[in-house]
């Protein structure tokens, strides 16, 4: 439990209550039905009868204003005989039944008294003769009865006049007795209004041919209502243990969950929302007026009250509903009796009696049911001590987060302490029970019932790995300072060895970081020590200048291999480390940056370079004038350093002027840069030039055109664009073979490429080009909505002259007309289903191995998405690659991919991944698991098959060499979480992994 148990909720309750007039009953007893008739007179001063306690409607007056007695004709009203009454219950506000006066009765109009703040009372009528009463004739809600012979239905109002003496009030008015009811016990099946679910309630076990149907709560008036079912006996046959909450448990849980704003368990918008808006009557409670509503009540020298009888109390969100209350004004201490219910927006109540102290906000509740809403936790304690307003205790609690009817995980506690300052908790003798099952027993066990951060161990993990064995991880939480943590990650390896880690955070004004440190005193296969350092930080010295660092280090290449999790192995061949400093503001910036690499692929032949260091300077203006004008410059200058390569300086400067003409339904763009590149070489081959320049002007002239119109498609108003676009290119032929290749690899050829300067990543390759981009894009787009239901892109590269320039001397020069045809489409089917397509053909490509050019599909792929709920996604895809560079095709991508999250029975599901190479006919990539949630616990187990080598990186790994090395080396794991929500869990934290293999997939919000 992280929310406080409070029921500090009543001022000071002062107010007289009203009286009636003093009347005599002539009652009669009939003969045929022994049910009992009276007629009201005027009492003699010698009359003393005492009135009879009876449920009659609600009425609140107002606090400031006087309340006046209903006025009454004074017309004597004919004489009619009575006849027997029989109630019948009707699920509505109570209201009292007015019988017929004698002619000879004359009314009496009572003189009207200003008062104070009024505590409302119902009507009484007065008790039969030889009728006894007892307080288990109280029900939490008053029922309407009728007459059979369709008398006259008046409604009361309560007159209010003050007293000094003991008082009692009843009724002016004959009513019909009600029978006594007896309330159920909690271990009975509860008629207790009270204890049933809100809206209609009807008995259908009742012989006779009537339904007993009461309201409880709101009408609903025929509209749905979730049916939530209850946990019956029989679901606990196979528990070793009996369950920590019976029926009648359940059943009040169910009406303390109707008498909160939200449902806790519920996952919807509107929950969510009410969330929110949840605590807004809590900032009220100081100014809001308290109503005070029971059926019978009596004050003693104005000092001590007493009410009997559906009393409710209302003060902003806080509620409160019981049989009995008293109030002491000296000593400030109310007492509530009988089926109490107490709810706010963060918490409800249900308890047999509570005492409270409104003077020291203290409070105690006996046999106590309790909700926490915000933690969707509920439990039961035999005794709840408040002993402040910051400060609980609890005595043989047991609460869980399963909702009402579901206990599949129960703890239990001796005692449990909150402390609302520290914003911890604790708990003594605690044991925990899952599926009737003791699983877990501590002595003393403390906890965080908030967001703060507190010292202490965290929940365990276990995992297997081919090259570790089973890893078992202990972490432990150190609360240094506000802003100082750090965690300590002792982990065993069953086939390594013992690895100490920790983890050091820290957070200042102005900057914040981490620092990681693992090491492995002795591997046991290796005979020698490891280790791994980690180091990040970011700081911001002005809101324009900041620097950076990421520093990382492992003692040998196989280090991630051999004792990662392979839950988080990095998806590259290299360690990167690098540091920056960046000053930007409008139009202005400056990066200078440092880096390094280490290598943990052992299949990787050549690292990148290093920058030691890198200085980029960028800038831009816009010159608003008749003729709109843009200027830019980049600017660099950069050493390249390598172990084995030539390294080298490289300055670049690159200025350009671009005049953009838009309108609603056009633009063209015409742009003129000029790029000057020198390099410096050391370490070159022998005969090389160790200075090299190059200058080059690149001309490009961008435009386009927007045409849209509005259409009906199947009913509904959809919005059609075309927007066709031309790009022409045009960059003079220079030889560039031999500048060496730095940081410089070939794009990607997709639809944006159409639009690229330079076809080539860095500066130490710039295209030769005299070309034309030839595109179309149209859309459909949702009128109501603004979604984009389908999208069209369709384009084509028109060479003027061949491409001379490429990476290698060793690729020929490609002579081809045009480029291969682009065409990528992407839409929805339905709210549900998404589809995301791309086919490039060449028609002119040179087939190496039969020396001619033929036309072939270059590229392809075709994915589909299925997400019907969060929990019930499918995706399948299929993708082609074709390196025609690489005559053995072992370049190629030819790969199916599919995942899927989804349910199959009783919360049970299945999730996972599958990457199959049709190349290689293996897998690449897999995992498959087992996933089993409810709304108060989690179990996931997952077993994967993974590369620890990874393959073909462009310019890095000798493309094609070999088939082992584009397969990579392939290992397996087992991993498993089990989560206790609301407590804690053991296992891998597997939903950011299914985020990044699982289209679609987002992580539960429970």
């Amino acid at each position: 439990m992280s929310r406080r148990l409070s029921l500090v909720f009543l001022p000071l309750l002062y107010a007289p209550v009203g009286f009636a007039n003093d009347t005599a009953w002539d009652c009669k007893q009939d003969k045929d039905t022994k049910e009992w008739l009276c007629v009201g007179d005027e009492k003699s001063p010698a009359q003393t009868e005492e009135s009879y306690p009876q449920p009659a409607r609600k009425f609140s007056p107002s606090l400031t204003e006087p309340v006046d007695m209903p006025v009454v004709d004074d017309t004597p009203a004919p004489i009619t005989p009575a006849r027997p009454v029989k109630p019948i219950a009707a699920p509505v506000a109570p209201v009292t039944v007015q019988r017929p006066k004698p002619a000879d009765v004359p009314v009496v109009k009572p003189p009207v008294q200003p008062v104070e703040p009024i505590i409302t009372q119902r009507a009484k009528p007065a008790e039969p003769p030889a009728k006894e009463e007892t307080v288990e004739s109280f029900m939490p809600f008053a029922t309407e009865r009728k007459s059979v012979d369709d008398a006259p239905v008046a409604e009361e109002t309560t007159p209010a006049v003050s007293a000094e003496k003991t008082t009692r009030s009843s009724s002016d008015e004959p009513i019909q007795l009600p029978p006594a009811a007896t309330r159920a016990t909690s271990g009975s099946s509860g008629t207790s209004t009270a204890n049933k679910h809100s809206g209609w309630n009807c008995d259908s076990s009742n012989e006779e041919e009537n339904w007993n149907c009461q309201l409880v709560g709101t009408d609903p008036k025929g509209q749905a209502h979730p049916v939530r079912k209850v946990a019956k006996e029989s679901d606990y046959s196979l528990s070793l243990l009996d369950p920590a909450f019976d029926n009648s448990d359940e059943q009040n849980f169910e009406t303390l969950t109707s008498k909160l704003k939200y449902d806790p368990w519920a996952i919807d918008a509107t929950t969510q929302q009410a969330k929110l808006n949840a605590d807004a009557g809590k900032n009220n409670r100081e100014t809001a007026p308290l109503e005070l509503t029971s059926d019978f009540a009596e004050i003693f020298d104005n000092e001590i009250g007493s009410y009997l009888g559906n009393v409710e109390i209302n003060r902003a969100d806080q509620h409160s509903l019981s049989h009995i209350a008293n109030y002491d004004k000296v000593s400030q201490t109310l007492d509530l009796n009988g089926d109490v219910y107490y709810n706010e927006d963060e918490l409800a109540l249900y308890g047999h009696s509570a005492s409270i102290k409104l003077a020291s906000d203290q409070s105690k509740l006996r046999d106590a049911l309790f909700i926490s809403p915000a933690t969707h936790l509920r439990g039961s304690s035999k005794v709840v001590y408040r002993d402040s307003k910051t400060f609980s205790r609890y005595k043989d609690v047991a609460y869980t987060s399963c909702k009402p009817g579901n206990q599949d995980w129960v703890l239990h506690a001796e005692e449990l302490k909150l402390n609302d300052i520290s914003g911890k908790g604790a708990v003594k003798n605690a044991w925990i029970e899952f599926k009737g099952v003791p699983v877990f027993y501590t002595p003393y066990l403390s906890f965080p019932k908030d967001d703060r951060r507190i010292t202490g161990f965290l929940p365990p993990s276990l995992h297997y790995t081919q090259q570790g064995g089973v890893g078992i991880y202990a972490p432990y939480y150190w609360n240094i300072a506000p802003n100082y943590d750090a965690t300590f990650l002792p982990r065993y390896l069953t086939s390594r060895g013992l690895i100490l880690g920790a983890n050091f955070r820290y957070l200042e004004e102005m900057t914040r970081g981490d620092v990681k440190l693992e090491y492995m005193p002795d591997d046991s296969q290796l005979n020698r020590s490891r280790y791994l350092g980690a180091m990040t930080n970011h700081t911001v010295y002005t809101p324009n200048i900041t620097s950076n660092f990421d520093l990382n280090y492992v003692s040998d290449k196989n280090y991630f291999n051999q004792l990662g999790n392979a839950m988080a192995l990095p998806n590259f061949s290299y360690l990167r480390s690098s540091a920056d400093v960046n000053y930007v503001r409008e139009g202005v910036s400056l990066t200078a940056r440092a880096d390094n690499y280490q290598r943990i692929d052992p299949q990787l032949l050549v690292l990148p370079y290093r920058r030691l260091p890198q200085v980029n300077l960028n800038l831009n203006h816009s010159f608003k004038t008749p003729v709109p004008l843009d200027v830019a410059m980049e600017s660099e200058s950069v050493y390249f350093q390598h172990g084995t390569e030539v390294n080298g300086e490289r300055l670049n400067a690159k200025p350009s002027i671009a005049m953009p003409f838009q309108t609603a339904s056009a633009f063209i763009t015409p742009r003129l840069s000029l790029q000057h590149t020198e390099y410096f070489l050391s370490k070159q081959a022998a005969g090389t030039i160790g200075n090299i320049s190059r200058t080059l002007p690149i001309a490009s002239l961008d435009s386009g055109l927007f045409f849209e119109k509005e259409m009906n498609l199947g009913g509904k108003a959809m919005l059609h664009t075309l927007e066709p676009r031309l790009f022409y290119l045009y960059v003079p032929y220079k030889k560039q073979d031999n500048i060496p290749l730095f940081d410089t690899a070939q794009y990607d050829f997709v639809f944006a490429s159409l639009f690229r300067e330079n076809r080539f990543s860095g500066s130490d390759r710039i295209q030769d080009a005299n070309q034309l981009s030839v595109a179309l894009t149209s859309r459909l787009v949702d009128s109501g909505t603004g979604r984009e239901k389908l999208k069209l892109s369709v384009g084509d590269i028109l060479y003027f002259q061949d491409r001379k320039v490429n990476v290698s001397p060793i690729y020929p020069v490609e002579t081809s007309f045009t480029s291969p045809i682009i065409a990528e489409l992407s839409g929805e089917l339905s709210e549900h289903v998404t589809f995301d397509t791309g086919l490039q053909w060449d028609p002119s490509v040179k087939d190496v191995t039969r020396g001619k050019y033929i036309s072939d599909f270059a590229r392809g792929k075709a994915a589909i998405h299925f997400i019907n709920q969060p929990n019930e996604i499918i995706n399948a895809g299929y993708y082609y690659r074709k390196n025609p560079q690489i005559p053995n095709r072992l370049d190629d991508i030819i790969q199916s991919d599919v995942s899927f999250h989804w349910p199959v029975y009783d919360d049970w599901s299945v999730v996972g991944r599958w990457q199959y190479s049709l190349l290689y006919n293996r897998t690449q990539e897999g995992f498959f698991g087992l996933e089993k949630e409810n709304c108060c616990w989690r179990f996931r187990v997952i077993g994967r098959h993974y590369l620890s080598s990874f393959t073909n990186d462009t310019g890095l790994i000798a493309a094609g060499s070999n088939q082992a090395i584009a397969q990579g080396q392939a290992q397996t794991g087992v991993f498993f979480q089990i989560e206790l929500k609301g407590l804690t869990g053991i296992g891998e934290r597997l939903d950011e992994f299914f985020e990044r293999n699982i289209y679609g997939y987002r992580k539960p919000t429970q």
